[in-house]
């Protein structure tokens, strides 16, 4: 039986940015992954690029409230690890409520882990960022322990 994987085995405050100066969702991906390589996770940059655009192609990872949560499930992943960036100004990016985007979460999946424990753990994340308040405080702390101490909070820790 799989149980679901606690999010603090996989978010490390060292992957959280704040107030980046990115246009478009091509370019938060690219800077979330490279923090990916830069602590191990993520072991070749352009194949997990490409695995997570695969997904993208499957449908937007916009969801609402100026959140995008783009995953790929990929070789490239050495351990499985989730990127966060909150932008400084809202980007373009396909939404269910047709909003801009403005926190970026980035999940990479080791192809070994992509099991039912990593899906509940997204499914924990997505409903944590379903509140309002919450999402309210992600989009406005002012330092990423702050965020970092507040995603696992929220999300079951």
């Amino acid at each position: 039986m799989t149980t679901a994987v606690a999010i603090n085995e996989v978010l490390k405050e060292e992957c959280i940015i704040l107030d980046v100066d990115c246009q478009t969702k091509e370019q938060i991906i690219s800077q979330l992954t490279d923090l990916l390589c830069q602590t191990g996770a993520v072991t070749d940059k352009a194949a997990f690029l490409n695995d997570v655009y695969l997904r993208e192609e499957l449908g937007s990872t916009g969801f609402e409230n100026h959140i995008a949560i783009p995953h790929g499930k990929s070789a490239a992943v050495a351990k499985t690890r989730i990127a966060v960036g909150r932008l400084r100004r809202d980007i373009p990016w396909e939404t269910i409520d047709g909003t801009k985007v403005r926190l970026v979460i980035l999940f990479a999946v080791k192809e070994s882990d992509k099991d039912v424990g990593h899906i509940k753990m997204l499914a924990r994340i997505s409903i944590a960022l379903g509140d309002e308040d919450v999402v309210e405080q992600l989009l406005n702390v002012e330092h990423r322990e702050e965020m970092f101490h507040l995603l696992l909070s929220r999300s079951g820790a």
